[in-house]
């Protein structure tokens, strides 16, 4: 064999071995480098997953965003309170099989998925269309080691809990970025409390700001437009090893997302086509009202003192209609500047 031909053939080994891997895992052969712009992409190019700097900082994270939305809008950060100040970070498969991001040539990672694996070598990673980012073990039956939805940070995609792993002990909960500019774990948090009666709840540091109410089997007795025509399908977990709520879109085409941001209000905000943009088509809390403890112990809290019967129920009407979201804002924000009453 002459030198050209070997050299032909060792080039065509080089790039098939490169190019074998699939474009949305990260494998013990394939990483993710920041200074050449690398990103795996979900199977159905719905989500990426890679190095991204927030706002105007200049500090670098690894995060998922929607791959295909203009408006570049990240749903998960991985090393959140822990940034890297250069370029030089590499997000690969460490040496005991955990997803690892490290810093230049440091040993000791930045991030790490951090969990006892059984047969290192066999695991890799994968970003999935749902937003998912998980860890599978190859010889395990392709079991998922570890997922990104368990350990939620602001945002609160389909299928995504909240709640509490009973066996385990891990809490999912959503905790707000600390600015537009730093993703680092804020003072705001939407959680479920794990009393008798479990409640959905927004804490701002360890105030609760707001609550949803009792689940009566169907809904949250206090988001009485769960009630009508709701855009979700829910599912409510109460069992020995899980205490979990969780929904889906009943319109598999909205795009849409739950945000728990340091403004101290949870958001459910939709993607418009039209306007290419995101648009608010509702918040807790709403009003005055929907403040934890507004009123008292023993208060009752009337939001609609000032307006007709005939516009509260369009206001109701419109906080559980995404064709409608923008007037529904309006009215709420009137509705608000009128006040609210407390009656003993």
């Amino acid at each position: 064999m002459n030198s050209v031909n070997w050299l032909i053939r060792m080039l065509l080994i080089f790039f098939l071995s490169y190019f074998s891997f699939s474009a949305d895992t990260i494998t013990l052969d394939h990483s993710i480098q920041d200074n050449t712009d690398q990103v795996i992409v979900s199977a159905g190019n719905i989500f990426a997953l890679g190095f991204f700097s927030p706002g105007s900082s200049t500090n670098r994270y690894v995060g998922i965003w929607y791959y295909q939305i203009p408006v570049k809008t990240v749903v998960w950060v991985a090393n959140r309170d822990n940034p890297i100040n250069d370029t030089s970070g590499i997000l690969r498969i460490d040496a005991r099989g955990n997803l690892a991001l490290f810093q230049g040539n440091q040993t000791l990672p930045v991030w790490s998925t951090n969990i006892s694996i059984a047969g290192a070598g066999s695991t890799f990673a994968q970003i999935q269309d749902s937003g998912n980012l998980v860890l599978i073990q190859r010889n395990n039956g392709n079991a998922v080691l570890w997922q990104s939805f368990g350990y939620p940070t602001n945002t609160w995609l389909s299928y995504m809990k909240v709640g509490f792993n009973l066996r385990t002990g891990l809490n999912q909960s959503y905790t707000s970025w600390k600015s537009p500019d730093d993703p680092g774990v804020g003072n705001i948090s939407f959680t479920m409390n794990s009393g008798v009666s479990p409640q959905l709840v927004l804490y701002k540091g360890s105030i609760p700001v707001w609550r949803s109410g009792t689940w009566t089997g169907k809904m949250w007795s206090g988001l009485p437009e769960m009630a009508q025509n709701f855009l979700i399908n829910v599912s409510f977990v109460d069992t020995d090893d899980e205490l979990s709520f969780s929904c889906d879109w009943k319109d598999a085409s909205l795009i849409a997302r739950y945000v728990t941001n340091e403004t101290g209000v949870t958001q459910r905000i939709l993607w418009n086509n039209a306007s290419q943009s995101w648009i608010i088509s509702n918040s807790v809390p709403n009003d005055q009202c929907d403040f934890y403890g507004h009123c008292g112990t023993n208060g009752y809290c009337n939001p609609y003192l000032g307006i007709s019967s005939d516009q509260a129920a369009e206001n109701d009407q419109l906080s559980s209609s995404s064709q409608t979201a923008g007037k529904g804002q309006e009215l709420r924000k009137s509705t608000r500047e009128r006040g609210s009453t407390c009656f003993n």
